[in-house]
């Protein structure tokens, strides 16, 4: 149980240190907010001039913000739908999502699953949908082969976004012409901490994953819901002399200059997120893509989201950038706060608690029809003792 009275306590004592943060973040957002406009003027030529790892790129040229002038004839909902199903009638999207169960060490064996939910929606009368679910066991051997802790979470996790990525191609093979979401960025910079193996599991999947974009000439759009990156804000430093800030992150730099809909324009993400200035940054393992990565952030709710997708998607102009922040917008109005062919895939994956103990169950069942022992330790046998009396 949460002990209110020290975090009370702690909430006075540290009250200073807060507010100051606080106070200090909002100076510097003031001054990051007042050079915006700058970047109305920032064009293509200006990344000459740029260092190698400056946060981000032009990509598009001209003004900074740009306003979705739809949303302010709209009445009510219904006008809404109907620019909905205009952007969206006929047009293919789908989506890939993942959950897991980890390893229980408590159990003694490493045993993992990784179950996959996709989703394809060509949005006709016709009723061109599709849905599929797989779940794939993780077995002891391939820890070992791994090389990794059998107990962790990092093998689960990059096989589950291998097996999401291979789900997301097996879309682009079978389908013409569609836009596909990824509940995340497609810019691993989470990876820089992880062992080698584990990292080139992340880098080769995407890297497949791209290829497979570029060959098939169907969209793969990175949707990050709230992002914590501050590429635009590193551009603005380095072309502004702007004073270096560890606290503000680019979706709340934009928050007040977009109303709903609205976004900002497209740049190319030229992150600089080495552990070491003699290390390379994820993005200089992406070979042909380093600088291939176009993002934008866009307001859909509280704060903006920020939209990802390879630079061929632009073709010669913006065009195509505008239909994908068309599709995001009319994919979020459907579920009212989030892109909704993301939801059904998240739906169709996600495995629920009371799921997680029927596996257990099935691993034992099975266990003890091969005759493999499985230990319980103390704390699992009181869980479960306690999960037992709590529903009599």
């Amino acid at each position: 149980m949460l002990n209110i009275h020290d975090i009370s306590s702690s909430f006075e004592a540290r009250k200073d240190a807060i507010v100051n943060y606080e106070r200090e973040t909002s100076d510097e957002l003031v001054l990051y907010r007042g050079a915006i406009p700058n970047l109305n003027d920032a064009d293509i030529s200006l990344n000459n001039f740029l260092p190698r790892y400056s946060g981000a790129m032009i990509f598009e040229p001209g003004v900074t913000i740009r306003q979705f002038q739809p949303a302010q004839s709209w009445g009510d909902r219904d006008d809404a739908m109907e620019w909905v199903d205009s952007v969206l009638s006929g047009v293919p999207v789908g989506s890939v999502d993942g959950s897991q169960i980890y390893p229980d060490k408590n159990r003694g064996i490493p045993i993992a699953v990784v179950q996959i939910g996709s989703v394809y929606n060509r949005h006709t009368i016709s009723r061109e949908y599709a849905e599929r679910v797989s779940a794939t066991l993780i077995t002891p051997d391939e820890f070992a082969d791994a090389g990794v802790y059998a107990f962790g979470k990092e093998f689960v996790d990059a096989r589950r976004f291998v097996m999401e990525c291979d789900a997301l191609i097996d879309l682009m093979r079978t389908h013409d012409s569609v836009y596909l979401l990824l509940d995340g960025s497609l810019i691993l910079s989470h990876i820089n901490v992880l062992s080698k193996n584990i990292k080139e599991m992340y880098l080769d999947a995407m890297m497949r994953l791209l290829d497979a974009s570029n060959e098939t000439k169907n969209p793969i759009i990175g949707y990050v819901d709230v992002s914590v990156q501050r590429d635009v804000i590193t551009l603005m430093r380095h072309i502004y002399a702007l004073k270096e800030t560890k606290r503000l992150f680019d979706p709340v730099m934009f928050a007040d200059e977009l109303n709903w809909g609205d976004r900002t324009k497209a740049f190319i993400c030229n992150r600089d997120d080495r552990r070491g200035t003699d290390n390379p940054s994820v993005l200089d393992a992406y070979m042909g893509y380093r600088e291939g990565i176009a993002f934008f952030y866009m307001r859909m709710g509280d704060l903006p989201s920020r939209i990802e997708f390879p630079v061929w998607c632009a073709g010669e102009g913006a065009g195509e950038i505008d239909r994908i922040a068309d599709i995001v917008r009319a994919e979020t109005i459907i579920r009212g706060s989030y892109p909704d062919i993301l939801m059904i895939a998240h739906r169709n994956a996600v495995i629920a608690r009371k799921e997680h103990e029927v596996f257990y169950g099935m691993l034992n069942r099975f266990c003890a029809e091969q005759g493999i022992a499985v230990h319980a330790g103390a704390k699992q046998e009181y869980k479960e003792r306690d999960r037992r009396f709590s529903s009599m």
